[in-house]
């Protein structure tokens, strides 16, 4: 491929075709692109069942989830085409059944994937008459969009919702919530509906999303609770529906902990903070002890 580019390309240059260069030299960049993507070396560990990818970045990809030798990242559970939730929440993996993930697994085993031509493409694109299958964390380097809510819907880049966002706004201010310069890419910034002004990095509001919650998800300029939330869904922002459980110290009762922070289990009921802890470890009782 690359020695038949190459010789267009000198064709090209003899002819002082400065257009038909530019429309070569872009194909060149793409199909070098798509050969990153399709060489990607065997992974040693376990790998998601319906994308055939390594654990890689949870706020992504969502958490990866093992079980009984079977491993799947929990967007690719949520967002596969195919596969039914046909078990309470407390069995299999949040309710989708191994043996229906093994089927849709095999499904997929038939579908290619448009960006990285490889078999196992689970997720389609929702658009009528788009044909465009996709492994989701292929479709994220591309520019498609997966929505967290109601029919759990994915788009390819053509296909998927946009936002008008004010041309004026990229590159002249900063991402509210990490004062860092905005991108030229606009599918790597989201506007704000309600402070239509207000303009964020993607990966900055899902980062976001993820530390506050459902319960607790609003803008961070305006404190906006009902446009916002339902934008940010539109747009592909996961907001996962979290209750935080909040322990106080057991002996100054003025720090407290989150469960999942401290990794305490279920069964623990007590808890000390760093200050406290001391005089407890002297009387042979550890930092979380019942």
């Amino acid at each position: 491929m690359d020695g038949i580019l190459r010789e267009m390309l000198h064709r090209m240059l003899t002819r002082s075709s400065k257009t038909t260069l530019y429309f070569f030299l872009l194909l060149y960049r793409k199909s070098a692109k798509t050969r990153r993507l399709t060489q990607r070396k065997p992974s040693s560990g376990p790998v998601c069942r319906l994308c055939l990818q390594e654990p890689g970045d949870p706020d992504k990809l969502g958490e990866f989830l093992q079980k009984d030798n079977l491993s799947v990242h929990y967007f690719c559970l949520i967002l596969s085409s195919k596969l039914p939730q046909r078990g309470q929440s407390n069995r299999g993996f949040h309710g989708f059944l191994p043996e229906d993930i093994k089927k849709e697994a095999a499904r997929a085993s038939r579908k290619i994937c448009f960006v990285c031509k490889k078999k196992g493409a689970a997720i389609k694109c929702q658009k009528d008459q788009c044909i465009k299958n996709f492994h989701l964390p292929c479709g994220q380097e591309r520019g498609c969009l997966s929505q967290f809510f109601g029919e759990y819907k994915s788009f390819c880049e053509k296909h998927r919702p946009t936002q008008d966002i004010h041309q004026g706004n990229v590159g002249e201010e900063s991402c509210v919530l990490c004062c860092e310069e905005l991108s030229q890419a606009s599918v790597e910034n989201i506007q704000s509906p309600c402070c239509s002004q207000t303009v964020y990095h993607r990966t900055c509001i899902q980062k976001y999303a993820h530390t506050s919650a459902k319960h607790f998800f609003k803008c961070p300029h305006c404190n906006n609770r009902e446009e916002f939330p339902q934008e940010m869904l539109r747009m592909g922002i996961h907001i996962p529906d979290r209750r935080w459980s909040l322990i106080l110290c057991a002996t100054c009762g003025s720090h407290g902990t989150h469960r999942d922070c401290s990794f305490l289990r279920s069964n623990n009921k007590k808890w000390e903070c760093e200050e406290c802890a001391p005089s407890a470890e002297t009387t042979g009782l550890g930092e979380g002890a019942v």
